[in-house]
């Protein structure tokens, strides 16, 4: 089994989010094949809008630079995770340019109505995309994910359709730099390990444990405690 991470934070290794992440990867098994590119790294520039991949250089882009490799990256992979925090309520800018640059891996849009939300609005130029997974990780730092992710999780159902991803919404990201709560972080972390253990099995998530790893680390008061200690540490 091969895995792309798909490291979207401009901290690169320092993320918090990629804590998360590799804490969902311990749960693999030990044969597995885990690569990771941290995009901010990558020299990935912006989508030009030519559409020249769906008409003179069908799924082929005409930009040359690092998005060429991860291209074949992501077609070797079994399983591919976005991993970054949330950003202004959507991805962060590195991740948005890699996430416009992969229009060739979909066929034009021929003016068809959509009405399968379980559908991707554009069809996969390759089947065997289809047997790909993709998983989403981030973290965001509000004390509750429900408000934070509508806006991220619309452009997701759009690009992969309706329930054929697997989220993993994080909040209280801030826990994973401060230094208190570490028993209630580690605990988090183990369960998302199980979870990783689960995906790996299954290719997918049970809502029970979709549920679990959903909720708060910390209650609202709790949070906002440790948080303002926090900031308030960091400021002086």
């Amino acid at each position: 089994m091969r895995v792309l991470v798909l490291n979207g934070s401009p901290k690169a290794e320092r993320s918090n989010t990629l804590n998360i992440t590799k804490a969902f990867l311990k749960g693999f098994p030990g044969d597995t094949e885990i690569e990771q590119v941290n995009l901010y790294k990558k020299d990935i520039k912006p989508c030009c809008g030519c559409f020249s991949c769906w008409s003179r250089t069908p799924g082929s882009c005409v930009i040359k630079d690092d998005m060429q490799d991860i291209y074949e990256k992501i077609k070797a992979a079994d399983i591919v995770i976005e991993s970054f925090p949330l950003y202004f309520f959507g991805m962060p800018s590195q991740m948005k340019a890699m996430t416009d640059r992969c229009l060739p891996f979909m066929l034009p849009y021929m003016g068809n109505l959509v009405e399968d939300k379980n559908a991707s609005f554009h069809e996969l130029r390759d089947e065997s995309m289809h047997d790909k997974r993709l998983v989403v990780i981030t973290t965001c730092g509000y004390v509750d994910e429900k408000p934070m992710y509508p806006a991220l999780l619309k452009q997701l159902d759009l690009i992969a359709g309706e329930g054929q991803y697997t989220a993993i919404l994080c909040p209280e990201g801030e826990l994973f730099i401060a230094e208190k709560a570490k028993r209630q972080r580690e605990g988090y972390l183990a369960e998302i390990t199980k979870a990783g253990a689960e995906f790996a099995r299954n290719r997918e998530l049970c809502e029970e444990t979709k549920k679990r790893i959903s909720r708060p680390i910390l209650s609202p008061k709790g949070f906002e405690t440790i948080t303002l200690a926090h900031w308030e540490m960091n400021s002086k």
